[in-house]
């Protein structure tokens, strides 16, 4: 398969960029993540590490500027998505609504530039996160601020000390913002198959009664892509990931619940998530899901004890229903196609 688009939006291109990679993930996760935990505030730590890792990984343009602009609107969206399914989550169904609103958001603008489609698609994630982890302490908004600082911060060293890194990801904000509100490339039939896909997911391992059923939604919420049928492997690769990503760290936390040790491994796994994505969009998914695992357990809550079951469960539902939803999207025009 043809992975030049998907190589060209998250390429590295050396190995001195490498290591500014890893040091400045290194770094913005590292510092909110591990700090927030020696000051005893596990549930901030969290907050903070995550957004930190989505901030940065909004990091798309051609320009300083432009990057720091497309990670401030990431930051602004991380946060209102949060707050979001925080705020309207918890009662009967409306982790469902909320869930499938903030998809058709997402599912909408997927079309547009890669900066505004992935500063969407983080705040449909931050909106079905912010239904199941519901953070009542008062120190995680404090800590979502200090995740984007940290993020903002990381950069300019990373810069100061590597350069500015290479990219072709050229995002022109007035174009895209018009992409994204019209629904460019993405279209009524995709976005409604997106929400849907999602807040179903939800719904379905909720009604079963799977703790953190919200996984589930995630899952469709990262794996579906646009692209439909012509991108049928990567999701593949994202669900293989994914997979392999809860498999192995459901065996680190059987063995490891230590929470520094496991806000150190989720800072480590952090760092490699973005050069895995330049490999491998498997690596990357790998990566990415073994520190929302240890995160997620870094509050004390306890690891489930069949807590690999469980998350391969919920992690399969949202990748049948993502690649359901995929050829539901794309399959009539696939069809025409072939008349």
């Amino acid at each position: 398969m043809n992975w030049s688009w998907y190589r060209e939006l998250y390429k590295i291109g050396s190995v001195t960029g490498i290591k500014a990679v890893t040091v400045r993930m290194t770094m913005a996760v590292g510092v909110p993540l591990i700090g927030g935990l020696l000051l005893g505030q596990p549930a901030a730590a969290v907050a903070g590490g995550a957004t930190a890792l989505f901030v940065t990984m909004s990091d798309i343009g051609t320009t300083a500027r432009i990057r720091l602009s497309t990670m401030g609107a990431g930051w602004i969206a991380i946060v209102a998505g949060g707050t979001l399914g925080h705020l309207l989550g918890g009662t009967p169904h409306a982790n469902e609504y909320v869930v499938f609103a903030s998809a058709i958001v997402a599912g909408w603008a997927s079309g547009s530039y890669p900066g505004i489609a992935a500063i969407t698609r983080y705040f449909a994630v931050a909106t079905a996160a912010g239904t199941g982890m519901r953070f009542a302490d008062p120190a995680v908004l404090l800590s979502l601020v200090a995740g984007g600082a940290s993020a903002f911060g990381a950069a300019f060293l990373a810069w100061q000390w590597f350069g500015l890194p290479p990219a072709d990801n050229v995002i022109d904000w007035r174009s895209g913002v018009r992409r994204a509100f019209a629904g460019a490339d993405a279209g009524p039939r995709f976005t409604l198959c997106y929400a849907a896909a999602a807040s179903v997911a939800l719904f379905a391992a909720s009604a079963l009664r799977v703790s953190d059923a919200y996984w589930a939604a995630l899952v469709v919420l990262m794996v579906m892509r646009r692209e439909g049928t012509v991108s049928i492997e990567l999701n593949v690769q994202y669900a293989l990931g994914t997979l392999a990503g809860v498999s192995v760290a459901a065996a680190i936390l059987h063995w490891l619940d230590n929470p520094l040790a496991l806000a150190v491994l989720a800072t480590t796994v952090a760092a490699f998530a973005r050069v895995g994505f330049a490999v491998n969009p498997m690596f990357g998914f790998m990566s990415f899901t073994m520190f929302l695992l240890f995160v997620a357990h870094l509050p004390g809550a306890g690891v489930p004890p069949h807590l690999l079951g469980t998350r391969i469960y919920d992690v399969s539902v949202g990748c049948l229903l993502a690649l359901a939803g995929t050829l539901a999207a794309t399959y009539p025009r696939f069809e025409r196609r072939g008349d």
